[in-house]
């Protein structure tokens, strides 16, 4: 907003001394365009320059059959224009639509009853439902930045990626509760190559959400040290 107004009553032309003055139609006409355009453009080209590597296929090797070029041609259309025109910004109701929960989830088989399964199981999906889902809300409305940094704790990728509707099987998070690790009330674990935060599937943080923040603060600020598989 204040670039638009400083524009305003300038040349815009500055080394042509006839030139006319910025307006605001001119900028909303002229200025925003070709800045958008060009922005674009570099974009674009950068994309040309490194599917080619640099100049060392030209557009009709990339044509004749190559890899790459068959690959390219398998991505919807839609894809390619989110990719190129569309934000790279994510909502905390498109996170949550990809979190998928696992329960019960035991390295060595579980030992107790199957009473005492169901009750564990009931209280992962209270929590799931309840604290879990209202720590990423919150989060995500202190920091704008936040969502991005969760996605990539879960996936490596710091992003969600596109999906065509209708596909057999959509991009999902998995959120398990696992009773063998972590360990009640320890740092949330993350398994990038299957896109997974794993949690303790037992004293899930003991009931306190301050907790809860602590530790996924703690768990998401290191996550570039943590042993991702």
């Amino acid at each position: 907003k204040n670039v638009i107004k400083d524009r305003i009553g300038m040349k815009i032309d500055e080394e042509d001394d006839s030139s006319q003055l910025w307006t605001p139609d001119s900028i909303f006409n002229k200025l925003i365009p070709d800045t958008f355009i060009h922005s674009r453009s570099l974009l674009l080209s950068g994309l040309e320059d490194g599917l080619s590597l640099g100049g060392k296929h030209t557009l009709s090797k990339l044509e004749e059959g190559s890899g790459l070029a068959v690959a390219l041609r398998a991505i919807p259309l839609e894809a390619l224009q989110k990719i190129v025109f569309g934000k790279s910004t994510m909502t905390v109701e498109e996170v949550l639509a990809v979190l998928e929960p696992n329960y019960c989830r035991c390295e060595g088989g579980w030992e107790g009853t199957d009473k005492q399964l169901a009750d564990e199981q009931r209280k992962q999906e209270k929590f799931f439902e309840g604290d879990f889902k209202k720590y990423l809300r919150e989060e995500a409305s202190k920091n704008s930045d936040f969502l991005e940094e969760f996605v990539q704790f879960c996936t490596g990728s710091n992003y969600l990626p596109f999906a065509s509707p209708g596909v057999d099987k959509p991009f999902k998070i998995t959120v398990e509760f696992n009773f063998t690790q972590p360990e009640p009330g320890c740092h949330p674990m993350a398994h990038t190559c299957v896109d997974t935060i794993r949690l303790p599937g037992t004293g899930i943080y003991f009931g306190s959400f301050d907790k809860l923040c602590k530790k996924m603060k703690e768990a998401l600020a290191q996550c570039s040290r943590f042993d991702m598989e």
